[in-house]
């Protein structure tokens, strides 16, 4: 029998941070990879870590290690964004709010001549409803770690090497909440519907 009581504040539960949700976790039910074949969304996310590797790599200055042709143009891609380099502030950071118990990694987070910015690099096809919302998720979890973010930045990649796309979302975190509370009445395991 579920005894769980839906409005049971979070702080009263006691997770590990390793049980926290996972922003990607949060948005999937509202990304539409559930209608893509299994395997196919399996390797598209296999290409993307290997291209987020290659590019974490060049931007530590150890070089473009492990290209291959599956990567190669998604990292000459990155390049001509990088070209010129960027102050990086952190590189592959996971946040963890306790609060609401969520975590998230942000790819980067760069000095610009606005201020500090998010930027997280993208190679799907095309790009996603759900980035506003990761965006906006990463900037609050920045935000609650001390950090001054102004920008919010989805590079999305050119699997041709092309000059990538840079998309702008305003720092915010409302739609993000959103999603979490329906995330959290549909889809969260252990949750009672109202």
């Amino acid at each position: 029998m579920d005894t769980t009581d839906s409005n049971t504040s979070l702080s009263d539960s006691h997770l590990s941070r390793d049980q926290y949700l996972r922003v990607t976790e949060i948005l999937y039910p509202f990304s539409g990879l559930q209608a893509i074949n299994p395997d196919v969304v399996a390797y598209a996310a296999e290409r993307g870590t290997k291209v987020h590797k290659i590019c974490e790599a060049i931007m530590s200055g150890l070089g473009e290690l492990g290209v291959d042709d599956e990567t190669w143009g998604y990292v000459e891609s990155f390049k001509k964004w990088w070209q010129d380099g960027k102050p990086i502030k952190e590189l592959e950071r996971r946040f963890w709010c306790d609060q609401w118990q969520i975590t998230g990694q942000v790819d980067m987070i760069v000095d610009t001549p606005e201020g500090l910015a998010i930027v997280d690099i993208k190679t799907s096809s095309k790009p996603s409803k759900t980035w506003r919302a990761q965006g906006e998720a990463y900037y609050y979890l920045a935000t609650q770690a001390g950090y001054d973010i102004q920008k919010i930045y989805f590079l999305h990649l050119n699997k041709h090497g092309k000059e990538p796309r840079l998309y702008e979302y305003k720092p915010d975190f409302s739609f993000f909440f959103a999603c979490l509370a329906v995330f959290r009445h549909f889809y969260q395991k252990g949750t009672k519907a109202a």
